[in-house]
């Protein structure tokens, strides 16, 4: 059965939020300055030099993509700077743009626009900054041009199954072609990038906030909120206090045993639920304890994953088969097994391995997951039941995290970008991904070989096959890491405030996102 676009588009999981989900409607006037409280914001704006969850937050209110995804009807793909867009060829796509459209500077978005977004100015020429991003998910690009004032044409070097999920989702927000290049530089840009978003940027202050004020040209309608501060509060319970003492309206990262505080008062409410991301622990393999895949092995079978979900989460979080969602739909392994726990085993490993008690550094940095101390802390508990000596070190920045030589644990998470190991594992474990890009921690000629197929293979009971295969390496042949559990992404909220949460690491605060 050869893919198609109406069989690769599935509703997603069907683990309820908290909360529901209602068509969008108009906004009341006047609007709020809205004051998010998170654990932490990212250093930089542009989607070509970060793809982590905290960026991901503050995307999707600054800029749009040519496909809009409905998050509100079953993830659907919709048309969003693109009026519409058709394939010519196996290899060659047109994309008819939407007329007036407005830059955050109020300059109108033209094709060229569109083309510069694409082209070698900023993707994939090497040496330039965002060369590695934009290779995990434009590689298979040749070419962008635009045809004429109305149309865009997209050439790839092979047939891609997955081109329109890619002009949807992430190193696909359009920019302006004037303002990258007046900014002079990578840097001043990812500090004031000009998108078409509903907000714009305003401040970037590191460490404390960043503002966004509402774009009131904005092409989807008036933006529900006049502003949007998203301020740093590292501690959950500061964050709930905020919440409480009214200055946020809304908070993020909240963990299951506030919930009931959160909403023990009348005015206030938590939302959310587990999201298509998986938290993992990654393996540092080039040298040390875990250079040994049988100590690898055994560091997967110690832990008891069901009870962290019981006991730190309440059971509001499930444990994923292996690196995949229910998202995926029918490209979704549903026999494939569930992560073992048996200790007996783990140390069966270890003495195969002879393995005498040398330390392996675990790496977290505390807040940046919710609860992440809470389950670092009991991984170590469970690791050195079996006899692994597993020392924990709390790390300020990402930067000590990926730190060199790295044959180290490191928490981590992966996202599900599109439905889709090449919108997921590639991105993430991929050549250009940031495991083998930073973290320097990981890599397998076989896995690549797959990927390298998967760009192109359009039969779905080979892809499927294919699919299988590197679940069964990330589990047991040569793992990376391990799963955890499915993210949970849990909010506090003002009960006046209109909003509701998808499952990705967005909030997304534009009028798409409107409840009743």
């Amino acid at each position: 059965m050869n893919m198609t676009r109406r069989n690769y588009l599935k509703v997603m999981s069907a683990i309820p939020l908290l909360g529901t989900i209602a068509p969008r409607i108009a906004n009341a006037q006047p609007r709020t300055d809205l004051i998010i409280a998170v654990q932490d914001n990212p250093p930089q704006l542009d989607p070509l030099r970060l793809t982590t969850n905290i960026t991901y937050r503050l995307a999707a209110s600054i800029y749009d993509t040519l496909i809009r995804i409905d998050y509100l009807n079953g993830e659907r793909l919709v048309p969003g700077l693109a009026e519409s867009w058709h394939q010519v060829d196996p290899r060659t796509w047109d994309v008819v743009i939407r007329k007036g459209v407005h830059f955050h500077d109020g300059s109108v978005m033209t094709t060229e626009d569109v083309a510069f977004t694409f082209g070698p100015e900023r993707m994939l020429t090497e040496g330039l900054p965002g060369q590695s991003i934009s290779r995990q998910f434009f590689s298979v690009l040749e070419k962008v041009a635009a045809v004429d004032e109305s149309t865009v044409r997209f050439v790839t070097k092979e047939a891609d199954p997955l081109f329109e999920f890619r002009l949807s989702n992430w190193t696909s927000q359009i920019i302006s072609k004037a303002a990258f290049q007046k900014a002079g530089n990578w840097d001043k840009w990812a500090l004031s990038p000009v998108g078409t978003g509903p907000y714009r940027v305003a401040e970037v202050k590191a460490g404390d906030r960043i503002r966004l004020v509402a774009h009131d040209q904005y092409w989807g309608g008036q933006p529900p909120f006049s502003s949007l501060t998203f301020k740093v509060m590292p501690e959950a319970a500061s964050r709930v206090n905020a919440l409480a003492a009214g200055d946020a309206h809304i908070i993020t990262e909240v963990t299951p045993d506030q919930i009931a505080t959160i909403r023990g008062h009348g005015n206030l409410d938590v939302v959310g639920g587990p999201i298509n991301n998986i938290r993992c622990v990654n393996y540092g393999t080039f040298g040390g304890p875990l250079k040994d895949v049988r100590i690898r092995q055994a560091l997967n079978l110690s832990i008891d994953r069901e009870s962290i979900a019981k006991q730190l989460f309440s059971g509001m979080v499930d444990v994923p088969r292996g690196f995949q969602w229910q998202a995926y739909g029918d490209m979704f392994v549903e026999n494939f097994p569930m992560p073992a726990y048996d200790p007996d085993a783990a140390k069966k490993l270890l003495s195969e391995a002879a393995y005498s008690g040398a330390p392996i550094e675990y790496r977290i940095l505390a807040n940046y997951y919710t609860a992440e101390l809470d389950v670092a802390q009991t991984l170590q508990q469970m690791w050195q039941a079996v006899g692994i000596n597993v020392q924990l070190k709390v790390c300020e920045n990402w930067g000590q995290m990926f730190a060199q030589p790295n044959y180290a644990i490191f928490d981590g998470s992966a996202d599900m970008i599109y439905p889709d190991i090449l919108g997921s594992l590639w991105t993430n474990y991929g050549p250009d991904g940031f495991i083998r890009f930073e973290a320097k921690s990981w890599s397998n000629a076989e896995f690549d070989e797959i990927g390298k197929k998967l760009q192109t293979l359009t039969d779905r009971t080979e892809r499927r096959k294919l699919h299988e295969r590197v679940l069964k390496i990330f589990n047991e042949i040569d793992p990376p890491g391990t799963v955890l559990y499915n993210t949970p992404m849990l909010y506090g909220k003002r009960g006046d405030i209109a909003w509701l949460p998808h499952r990705t690491p967005m909030m997304d605060f534009g009028p798409f996102n409107m409840p009743a």
